[in-house]
């Protein structure tokens, strides 16, 4: 029986210069780990997959340094698990905790220091490795870049989530291959439906807000879907793309508050809850079809103070204040 490796084609993880027997390029990659998790939560609502950063970096070459940065004490086990599957090493430096004068502590990272020394540690030991990939959005690493790139003739790629990365920091590398990550329909409708659940549990004439939703939401979801600590950023991310909506409603005393819901204009809302709030006039849309979402035209401390009085009704508390149901309902 003969092995099928080595032939063009069969194991596409390899670079094709490797497989048709050519020299082999290499590449050094290095990971502003925190930058690039926080950065994906925020902006996906899940949490990095390093196998995606292996298999970007193999376009460009073996990987011959293969490094991720960070305080490892402040993130999950599991995730430090999934960068040695994917062969990245793990660089640990825990972050620096200081007093002020007033008693505040302030925390200063170790990591960014050692990331950028490490990083031109290896040009210089490894004249040999002609590409960078640097994976951050961290602009205070543009002159690391630049020294790559004009001092030392390399070729060196950012790749960072993208609304993340400073636009200064590409323009010094000249080059940028951003990190994407295809949404998972099945894990959105399940939220969906999640939240219309959260609803119907409420009390008669009562109705969510945002950071209490934000807060109970995993009470109806597996977490193996999605993690608690992944809710929030994903609550943010329906309010971006318009499958939540903010409305303003008034209670008995005539007092504004302001309510999160699911839009029933959404194409997602309506195919995880088939005919969903029929008659509601939904969102306003700008020029280019896209959900409006201002931040600014909501009132966030009515929004705090109704959450006080949801967190009384998870109390079997009875005397909250009595929301005044939508005109229509």
């Amino acid at each position: 029986m003969t092995e099928d490796y080595g032939v063009p084609g069969t194991n596409p993880a390899v670079p094709k210069s490797t497989a048709t027997g050519q020299a082999e390029s290499e590449v050094a990659v290095f990971v502003d780990f925190e930058n690039i998790r926080y950065s994906t939560i925020n902006s996906f609502g899940r949490e990095p997959d390093p196998i995606t950063w292996r298999d970007k970096a193999l376009k460009y070459g073996l990987m011959a340094v293969a490094r991720a940065y960070a305080d490892f004490d402040q993130h999950p086990l599991p995730v430090r698990n999934r960068l040695d599957v994917a062969g990245f090493e793990a660089q640990h430096y825990p972050a620096k905790r200081t007093t002020d004068n007033q008693g505040r502590e302030k925390i200063v990272s170790r990591s960014d220091l050692n990331f950028a020394i490490d990083i031109i540690n290896t040009a210089l030991a490894r004249p040999d490795i002609k590409t960078f990939l640097l994976f951050t959005g961290d602009k205070d690493f543009i002159r690391v870049v630049t020294t790559l790139r004009n001092r030392l003739g390399k070729r060196v790629v950012i790749s960072g989530v993208p609304g993340s990365v400073s636009p200064d920091l590409v323009a010094a590398a000249g080059e940028e291959d951003a990190l994407q990550m295809s949404q998972s329909v099945d894990v959105d409708l399940a939220v969906i439906k999640a939240i219309d659940a959260y609803v119907k549990q409420l009390h008669a004439g009562f109705v969510p807000t945002q950071s209490h939703m934000s807060r109970t939401l995993w009470r109806f979801l597996d977490r193996s879907l999605l993690p608690s600590e992944h809710i929030e950023a994903k609550v943010m991310e329906f309010l971006r793309k318009g499958i939540l909506t903010k409305r303003q409603t008034v209670n008995g005393q005539n007092q504004e508050l302001v309510t999160t819901e699911l839009n029933p204009q959404h194409p997602l809302v309506q195919q995880a809850l088939p005919g969903y709030g029929s008659g509601y006039d939904g969102l306003p849309v700008d020029e280019d079809g896209e959900f409006e979402y201002d931040e600014d035209d909501y009132d966030y401390e009515d929004d705090e103070e109704f959450d006080e009085e949801l967190d009384q009704q998870d109390a079997e508390v009875q005397d909250e204040q009595f929301i005044a149901p939508a005109a229509g309902t």
